[in-house]
């Protein structure tokens, strides 16, 4: 990260939340001993904490007057500049939320639902659903998504019935806005189409089909985490999928959108389990060749 002259913010931990919704939907006093709370927003546990935190790096960054993204970096990386791709969105939009794939993966889903009815009275829907740890704009335009979002928490944290122990309810406000037309000139961004590509449902499921296939082939399960080769052919080590998926460039491994250009960011590529272990290797040790347009 220092060689991409990156600003590193450490965060330090409240020693107890005080998660102000100390109620659960159940009626229930929610156990908060197992979460984690940042120290300069005890009240709001560290997935909603994170929004606050972007503002006040933001802000803190009088020279951060581009392009921002909020991202999640453990399970992401980058394959080429996503600014770059986005020049023409981001003029028309300034706030870009990015759909998950869609029809196989909508609202009606229990991480979106359960919440936003229990706290609403409300459902979302048949629509489809938009994921929280991949936003992108100009500054303003994340600013405002901020402050909506940390708004509608503090509503949550007021009403017994929204106040729910579950860690990724972050991602249910963040639609629950969207759909109400809360989060202003915001434009959601179809599956693999624009610069932020999560591949999550998909990828949890291709890698299902590998563990399917390799008991077929009467493979152990103490194998199954070790499937780095299971679809490379003859060391052709790029193409560490299926080529009927259509996801990769059979050339370079790197994933693709629909129309065949690379993923400028790919998100939740853990899903994918092994898989790209020996992919990634490689482009470890060849210093990423093929992602430096």
């Amino acid at each position: 990260m220092e060689d991409q002259n990156v600003t590193m913010k450490i965060v330090e931990m409240a020693e107890k939340c005080t998660y102000k919704g100390s109620i659960g939907h159940d009626g229930k006093v929610l156990d908060t001993g197992g979460w984690h709370c940042p120290k300069n927003y005890p009240d709001y546990k560290i997935t909603w904490a994170r929004f606050p935190l972007y503002k006040d790096w933001l802000n803190g960054c009088p020279s951060c007057t581009d392009g921002v993204i909020l991202t999640d970096v453990r399970d992401a990386y980058f394959q080429r500049d996503p600014f770059a791709t986005a020049v023409q969105l981001q003029m028309q939009h300034p706030l870009m939320v990015f759909e998950e794939i869609y029809p196989e993966l909508d609202n009606t889903n229990w991480l979106i639902d359960f919440p936003v009815t229990s706290c609403k009275n409300f459902t979302v829907g048949n629509t489809p659903m938009l994921c929280s740890g991949t936003i992108m704009g100009n500054r303003g335009g994340i600013i405002g998504y901020i402050d909506t979002m940390v708004e509608e928490f503090d509503v949550w944290m007021k009403q017994a019935n929204c106040r729910i122990d579950m860690p990724g309810d972050d991602q249910s406000v963040h639609n629950y806005l969207y759909y109400t037309n809360r989060l202003e000139k915001a434009v959601a961004i179809p599956h693999r189409t624009g610069p932020l590509h999560v591949v999550g449902w998909p990828a949890a499921r291709i890698w299902q089909h590998a563990i399917e296939e390799a008991k077929e082939q009467g493979m152990k399960e103490s194998g199954f985490s070790e499937l780095a080769d299971f679809y490379v052919n003859d060391d052709k080590w790029q193409a560490w999928l299926p080529e009927k998926l259509s996801l990769l460039d059979p050339e370079t491994g790197l994933i693709v959108n629909k129309d065949g250009s690379s993923s400028a960011q790919v998100h939740q590529v853990d899903r994918f389990g092994s898989l790209n272990r020996k992919w990634l290797a490689h482009m470890n040790a060849k210093g990423w060749p093929y992602n430096k347009e």
